[in-house]
């Protein structure tokens, strides 16, 4: 009899103990969920940030188009050239398009930066908003990557549809270059208007060489400090970023350069199966020019 009611005197601190042992492990838990939710905004919100510099590619879109337009004659190589045929064709080489995002993948996944992929999915073309000279193909992708992963490949959309230096600077930008200049050697606008027109792959593949030609061209103190600050904070910096290692020497050397035009329309981010690794889905606009 005595043994039973201790037994039954146990049963109340067992179930004490058993219920403390649940909290702190269900504040484990939450406190598990909390560190990976934050983990995954310190990702997702910087790339998120970066999303509006897309706008740029709707200026640069409409100019692109014009010179489509002005360009049907042109001489094969040439900048109208390449934008008719890559950038804003009338027809999506899909296998051409393809091979790039894969070739991107397969550099990240050498770099240890993605680990897997799954296929690339592109529609059927469609209006692209209220431009009537533009349509778009939606590519959908999803893949397991780290953070460097997923910046690069949102920084290889960016580059997308970009053919010059120029096409990577922001208006702003461009201007305190020449403001810069016509405070001291106004005649340099040719020199500068030549490194604007340098294709944007030469320039992040040997940017050192192209920007001390030019600033030997133009040595003031006023232009260097302005390049200076243009070059380090413009999508020049993404290029090299992206183009100067393997992947850019691969896109040459298989004449997959320049990128059609992408946009990023939507992405989502989840916590990955280890720790700094996420799941991702990206789906892009692949413009087309419409009409001849």
């Amino acid at each position: 009899m005595t043994f039973y009611l201790l037994l039954r005197r146990a049963h109340p601190i067992l179930a004490l103990i058993a219920g403390a042992l649940s909290l702190a492990l269900s504040i484990s838990l939450i406190i598990k969920h909390v560190e990976v939710v934050r983990e995954v905004k310190e990702v997702a919100v910087p790339l998120v940030a970066t999303l509006p510099a897309m706008e740029k590619h709707l200026t640069v879109l409409k100019e692109q188009v014009e010179l489509s337009e002005l360009n049907r004659a042109t001489e094969v190589g040439s900048i109208g050239e390449r934008l008719n045929v890559y950038v804003l064709p009338r027809e999506t080489d899909l296998q051409r398009l393809i091979s790039t995002i894969e070739l991107l993948e397969l550099t990240l996944k050498k770099q240890n930066q993605l680990s897997q992929a799954s296929d690339i999915v592109i529609g059927e073309p469609r209006p692209y908003g209220s431009e009537p000279t533009v349509s778009s193909r939606p590519l959908t992708v999803s893949f397991a990557a780290n953070e460097e992963g997923m910046q690069q490949i949102l920084l290889f959309t960016q580059l997308a549809g970009l053919l010059t230096v120029g096409d990577a600077l922001a208006d702003d930008e461009i201007a305190l270059l020449y403001a810069s200049l016509e405070e001291e050697n106004p005649v340099g606008i040719v020199s500068l208007e030549q490194f604007l027109s340098l294709d944007l792959l030469r320039y992040a593949r040997d940017s050192h060489a192209a920007e001390d030609q030019l600033q030997r061209s133009l040595p003031s103190p006023a232009f260097g400090s302005a390049l200076k600050s243009v070059t380090k904070s413009s999508l020049l910096l993404s290029a090299q970023r992206v183009l100067l290692g393997d992947f850019g020497r691969q896109i040459e050397e298989k004449r997959l350069w320049p990128v059609q035009f992408l946009l990023p329309q939507w992405f989502s981010v989840e916590a990955g199966g280890a720790p700094g690794w996420y799941k991702v889905s990206l789906q892009l606009s692949v413009l087309e020019r419409v009409g001849e």
